[in-house]
């Protein structure tokens, strides 16, 4: 009977967590119009006090030590933000709105997928939670809602089926939702050195602003240096 309830327990506390982690993305949903709506001078106002958050959170006071580390996850946050400026700059509201759906799509689908099948964990010594399937299906749905989207918003010759040919291609969408993954366990990684289980309380629950961000910084950053490369 203990047992059963615990497993009652544990499954309604899956299912709230992951009411959570859904909604926490398609938070994001409101932002994506919002680029288009904003003036330039707003929108760079907003990236530069997001990344103001990020850096109280890296440089709380709770966190003992491990300058040279916060270091460079405040470089990245840094250049996460100017990669994502660059992204609204060069593409517009849509490229921002690439961005940000890949880095949604990716962490709903990465999570839905793992609590179902389960199975081989990922990175068990970085976040035991993470599994392979859940990386599978992160990259399936981002896939998908980038197929759903190029059909929608670019059908003429002169476009990809993901994304204007000019700005990215199919490869490069791979790499885009590669990098969601590792921004994520990057973070993962940085939270377990310098021993915090959420870097606030921005969402409750559910951690800070960099908790929510930590798979677009580095999605805005690939992105970016493919974009200048190539």
């Amino acid at each position: 009977m203990a047992s059963e309830m615990v497993q009652e327990n544990e499954e309604s506390d899956d299912g709230k967590e992951f009411v959570v982690r859904v909604l926490s993305s398609f938070m994001f949903i409101p932002l994506i119009f919002l680029l288009f709506l904003v003036h330039r001078n707003v929108f760079l106002a907003l990236c530069w006090t997001t990344f103001g958050v990020m850096a109280c959170e890296i440089l709380s006071p709770k966190i003992r030590g491990k300058w040279p580390l916060r270091a460079l996850a405040l470089a990245i946050c840094f250049l996460g933000i100017v990669s994502f400026i660059h992204c609204r700059k060069f593409f517009g509201p849509l490229g921002c709105g690439f961005l940000i759906g890949i880095a949604s799509f990716t962490d709903i689908g990465a999570y839905s997928f793992g609590k179902v099948l389960r199975g081989p964990k990922l990175c068990p010594k970085i976040s035991p939670k993470k599994t392979w399937a859940g990386l599978m299906g992160g990259i399936i749905l981002a896939n998908v809602a980038c197929f759903c989207a190029g059909y929608i918003f670019f059908r003429s010759s002169e476009y990809g089926v993901f994304w204007p040919k000019s700005a990215v291609n199919f490869w490069t969408v791979q790499a885009v939702i590669l990098a969601s993954v590792l921004g994520d366990l990057l973070e993962s990684t940085f939270k377990r050195k310098i021993e915090v289980k959420d870097m606030g309380d921005v969402f409750p629950g559910h951690g800070g602003i960099l908790d929510r961000l930590d798979s677009l910084i580095l999605a805005s950053i690939v992105f970016t240096v493919i974009d200048i490369l190539f």
